[in-house]
């Protein structure tokens, strides 16, 4: 758990003070709607796994600097 909150703690000091508390709270709302309408749960990890898909195949086909 300690992992965890270190980790969490690093991600947000880069982001500055107003980023983490706007984010903080989108979490917390988020974990609140998933606890009282739990099937939202299958919706949120559905589209974030087609995020995560059309972020591989962008970056597969998106020129780098070994194409040119």
């Amino acid at each position: 758990m300690n992992n965890l909150l270190s980790a969490l703690s690093a991600m947000t000091q880069g982001l500055g003070p107003v980023v983490s508390i706007v984010l903080a709270a989108l979490l917390i709302i988020l974990g609140w709607l998933v606890i009282v309408h739990p099937a939202l749960l299958g919706w949120i990890v559905g589209l974030i796994l087609m995020l995560v898909g059309v972020a591989i195949l962008a970056g597969v086909f998106a020129p780098n600097g070994r194409d040119r």
